[in-house]
């Protein structure tokens, strides 16, 4: 039985680091894509290669119309059917990579959490096998063992709730071995990223000193910051009700897609993409620009996630409304020289970004990028408007 244990956990933590490598190599290979479609500086090829992309997502998508899949869809598939159908998790990631190359404002987060989804559910499947058929195993030589382990796809079991084990030391045990599977495959994503020089998702904007007779803009903020959230989310609503209302072909959808691209390419070309690697302008190139400017490019950077979402050029939009929150979280502080402009931004970012996403994803996700001192700030400003949409959803159900 010990022996069994071992080897279990040992096929657990190899099928982890392979996961977390995936998730690794997909980064990679999408930074490399981007790089060798991007690296003329001429409008022409640009635009010349965004059509090319146009043609291999039009037959990507014409052949898998469902894909890319998102978190969203593969836990919403999970929680029907209890599993996931896990065999187009790379096709899943290889029209991501098209969407990602070719400069659509969206981010990898969604592709890559619904590869880590599908993928762990893989790994529980593959592990269930070997957990049910050890007994089979034993009986096998090694090298016919170690091929049906290492077969992706052929020797699985599904989960079936009648013959899962429910003992509570059983229970416990399987907890744990959630934990160490996911920082195994953590740590193997880290290392394959620290070994290829990848360049960081997270960087510190400075230093933040405020001062107690500074917090009753907090409340100002927030306010402010829930209004344009609001207006930004009905403007959003009408335009994606408008675009259904057209009925669209496929073939439309994506050209339009592209030309939001290839305008964006022209007008400001540092908007392509997810914002994952632009937060740098916030301190340098566009530290010094007016308030004027960082409003309008913030304004802008959403406008292109919406088209690249409406237009299937799909992907993730964490990084591209943390980008634009923040780039209006210091067009804020630009018209606020008298209070700390990290504690500005900082409310001001953490309450857009809770009005579009939500309030857990935006405390976690801002305070990566402030100082520990606005930590608190952060957490207080996430956890009042999460108390908020609580309250408000409550209401909604009683009327």
């Amino acid at each position: 039985m010990a022996i069994k244990k071992v080897l279990f956990v040992s096929y657990g933590l190899l099928l982890s680091a392979i996961i977390g490598l995936i998730a690794a190599a997909f980064l990679i290979i999408e930074g490399f894509l981007t790089k060798v479609v991007w690296i003329s500086d001429s409008h022409t090829f640009q635009t010349f290669l965004i059509i090319v992309g146009s043609f291999i997502l039009y037959f990507l998508l014409k052949r898998w119309p469902n894909l890319p899949k998102t978190s969203k869809d593969s836990l919403k598939e999970l929680k029907q059917n209890q599993t996931i159908d896990y065999q187009d998790v790379f096709l899943n990631l290889l029209v991501t990579l098209v969407i990602l190359s070719f400069g659509s404002g969206v981010g990898p987060e969604a592709a890559l959490l619904s590869a880590i989804i599908s993928l762990s559910i893989w790994q529980a499947d593959n592990l269930r096998y070997f957990y049910f058929q050890y007994d089979e195993l034993k009986r096998l030589s090694l090298g016919t063992s170690i091929k049906r382990l290492l077969n992706p796809f052929k020797y699985r079991q599904k989960y079936d709730e009648k013959i899962a084990p429910k003992t509570p030391k059983l229970l416990k045990w399987k907890k744990l071995l959630y934990i160490v599977f996911s920082i195994n495959g953590l740590l193997a994503f880290v290392l394959l990223i620290k070994q290829t020089d990848q360049p960081s998702f997270i960087m510190k904007l400075g230093h933040s000193h405020w001062q107690l007779n500074e917090l009753w803009i907090i409340p100002v903020l927030m306010i402010v910051g829930i209004v344009i959230g609001m207006i930004l989310k009905g403007l959003n609503h009408l335009f994606e009700k408008s675009i259904q209302q057209l009925n669209l072909n496929l073939a439309v959808r994506i050209v339009l897609g592209a030309l939001g691209i290839i305008v964006i390419s022209y007008l400001e070309p540092n908007l392509l993409f997810s914002g994952q690697h632009s937060f740098h302008l916030l301190i340098g190139a566009w530290s010094n620009q007016s308030a004027t400017y960082l409003f309008l490019m913030a304004l802008l950077k959403l406008i292109f996630l919406v088209w690249c979402l409406t237009f299937n050029w799909r992907g993730g939009d964490i990084f591209p409304i943390t980008f634009a929150a923040m780039t209006a979280g210091f067009a804020t502080a630009a018209l606020l020289p008298n209070f700390d402009t990290l504690l500005v931004v900082a409310v001001l970012a953490t309450t857009l970004m809770s009005e579009l996403l939500s309030p857990i994803v935006a405390g976690i996700f801002i305070m990566l990028f402030f100082p520990i001192t606005l930590t608190p700030i952060i957490i207080l400003v996430a956890g009042v408007l999460f108390l908020k949409n609580k309250y408000l959803l409550k209401v909604r159900g009683n009327v």
